[in-house]
């Protein structure tokens, strides 16, 4: 029993071992298989490997014989196409030739090349190059007829178009013909040779006190005061003091007054208990309104140029509150004044301001100034109202004027044209008008209608220069206008009416905005001829507007409604300064230091007058 067991077991443990060496040689079996395989992929990858070294050692070659296949295919390609079209212009030149010969009396052609023909013929050519050459010659005289019709880019004709509407302006003297002297480059050897224009031709200088003038004996290399002079030449320099910081001290005693003991007081000006004093302050308020200089750049200008280092914000502050008490000073009779002259120009621009919304924030908006520019006295007076464009700003400021306004066609002025506004006069602008209409001929004008209005206003234009030349009284003008200018207005207004009532496709919408444009600002344009004091466009206030603009680049905003009445009224007195011809740093000098004296009244700062008091 114990031997079959043992039998049966030895049986089995034989088949189990038997089965395991059967499982292991087949696993060996597999793993020689994929050895095998493996190298037999390395073996691929090394061939292939070595191929691709040998195909790219002629790589070069290859590309560059493609490439210079297909760039024998495409010359191919295309000079087929052109021989092609070729005789297909060669046959159309043929055809040509036979109607033209067909259309000629007795069979005549009129001769070989190109022939002159008239209105409506059709211009034909024998050759190619004649064809290209007649081309070419028509469009060189269409741009000079076209550039001796419309000028260039600008609006300002060119003199050929002068001499085209008035051949004695070849003549002329013009000032813009006028080149200036070129200035050499060097010396070229000539020892007397003075490249520096002399200063009486070329500038302008003011006027200065013998006892600023400096006078230097310069005498040649060896020579001394103690030899004899032979002869004197003299040669004038022009030089200027740059800003230099020195400091003041002001020592206040206390003295015995009428049984009293009592201390000095500093005298009453616009600068408060400012430490900087009126020179100091005079230049800054320029940098800013003269020159358009910001805060910062002031700021900069001050601690490089002088040595005062202080904060940006120390200068807005300061220039602010300067002014403030400057406005409270004489603002209301500086306005009176304004008010005064009977003939205003006026004009509106835009700033951006910080004000306060509803919910408490500060948040920047577009508000306007309002610019209005008076004829005799020269005066500039900007006003800002909260910033606001409604016509009650402007009709409030005149509530109290009599006589004329110039403006653009804005609607808020239409309101003086009605008997609402009783002892004002409304003139329109001639150069608006014109605007419209340039505007029309260099975008869509195909009709030449624009063309022919400009000629019309570039007419009046020439009158109104002729007058100012020969510099006659108002009087005069106005009898010139009434016998030259009226007759132009009145074919204008012709013009008008026929193109406004009967449009055609002739007028696109540009002219059509220019032609109703012309007609609602009609009325106030037939005004000024009534009075030879006037002018005829209002670039008088739009002139006064630079400046403002040249800051508001600069300064970018104003931070209050405050602040924009302190720039508003800086600007009114600097604009009004150079307009009359006076040294602003000295005018500012003088209002900063004597503003506030007993001595002084408010009508010797407004700067007509204050130039008359020097």
């Amino acid at each position: 029993m114990n031997e079959e067991r043992l039998s049966r077991h030895i049986t089995q443990e034989n088949l189990k071992l038997r089965s395991e060496n059967s499982h292991l040689k087949s696993q060996m079996e597999a793993k020689e298989i994929m050895l095998d395989n493996k190298d037999d992929e390395i073996v691929r990858l090394l061939n292939q490997i070595a191929s691709d070294m040998v195909k790219r050692s002629d790589v070069d070659e290859i590309v560059r014989n493609a490439v210079a296949e297909e760039h024998d295919r495409l010359v191919d390609y295309y000079e087929g196409k052109m021989k092609s079209m070729a005789a297909e212009y060669e046959a159309k030149i043929a055809d040509l030739q036979k109607s033209k010969k067909r259309n000629t009396p007795n069979g005549n052609s009129g001769g070989s090349g190109t022939r002159r023909v008239s209105k409506g013929d059709t211009q034909t050519f024998d050759t190619k190059e004649d064809a290209l050459a007649a081309l070419d010659a028509a469009q060189k005289k269409l741009k000079s007829m076209t550039d001796l019709a419309f000028g260039g880019g600008g609006e300002k004709l060119s003199h050929e178009q002068k001499i085209a509407i008035d051949p004695e302006e070849e003549n002329a003297d013009d000032d813009s013909l006028v080149k200036a002297p070129i200035k050499p480059r060097g010396n070229y050897g000539h020892r007397d040779y003075d490249p520096i224009p002399r200063p009486d031709e070329y500038c302008n200088y003011g006027e200065v006190d013998e006892e600023d003038t400096v006078h230097n004996d310069i005498y040649p290399e060896g020579c001394d005061a103690t030899n004899t002079s032979y002869g004197e030449r003299t040669f004038v320099q022009w030089e200027v003091t740059l800003p230099k910081l020195y400091k003041v001290v002001n020592h206040l005693h206390r003295c015995l007054v009428k049984g009293k003991k009592v201390w000095a007081k500093m005298p009453k000006t616009m600068l408060g208990n400012a430490h900087r004093g009126p020179k100091y302050t005079a230049n800054m308020i320029l940098n800013k309104y003269l020159n358009g200089m910001a805060e910062n750049k002031t700021q900069r200008a001050q601690k490089y140029q002088i040595g005062m280092d202080i904060s940006r914000k120390t200068v807005n502050t300061h220039i602010n509150l300067v002014l403030k008490r400057i406005r409270l000073f004489m603002e209301e009779r500086y306005k009176w004044w304004v008010l005064q002259d009977p003939y205003l120009a006026v004009d509106e621009t835009t700033e951006d301001v910080f004000v306060i919304g509803e919910d408490g924030k500060r948040h920047l908006r577009c508000r306007y100034h309002w610019g209005i520019r008076t004829s005799l006295t020269n005066l500039v007076y900007f006003i800002y109202d909260k910033g606001s464009r409604c016509r009650d700003v402007i009709v409030g400021f005149l509530d109290e004027f009599v006589g004329a306004i110039q403006t653009d066609g804005a609607s808020m002025y239409k309101i003086f044209e009605t008997n609402e506004k009783s002892g004002i006069t409304r003139l329109s602008c001639l150069v608006h008008i014109r605007r419209y209409f340039y505007k029309a001929l260099k975008f869509e004008d195909e009709s030449g209608i624009a063309r022919r209005f400009l000629d019309k206003i570039q007419l009046i234009y020439k009158f109104e220069k002729q007058y100012k030349k020969d510099k006659l009284s108002p009087e005069t003008i106005k009898e010139n206008r009434e016998r030259d200018i009226l007759p132009i207005l009145g074919d204008i207004l012709q013009d008008l009416t026929r193109y406004a009532n009967n449009a055609t496709h002739e007028c696109g919408e540009l002219l059509m905005k220019a032609i109703h444009y012309a007609q609602a600002d009609w009325k106030g344009l037939m005004e000024y001829t009534k009075d030879g004091h006037y002018r005829a466009d209002n670039n008088y206030a739009e002139q006064i507007m630079r400046d403002l603009a040249t800051g508001r680049k600069n300064f970018m905003f104003s931070g209050s409604d405050e602040a924009a009445k302190n720039l508003a009224f800086a600007y009114s007195l600097t604009q009004s300064c150079k307009l009359c011809g006076v040294n602003l740093y000295e005018y500012w000098e003088d209002l900063l230091t004597n503003g506030l004296s007993p001595n002084r009244t408010v009508d010797s700062f407004i700067p007509h007058l204050w130039k008359k008091n020097l």
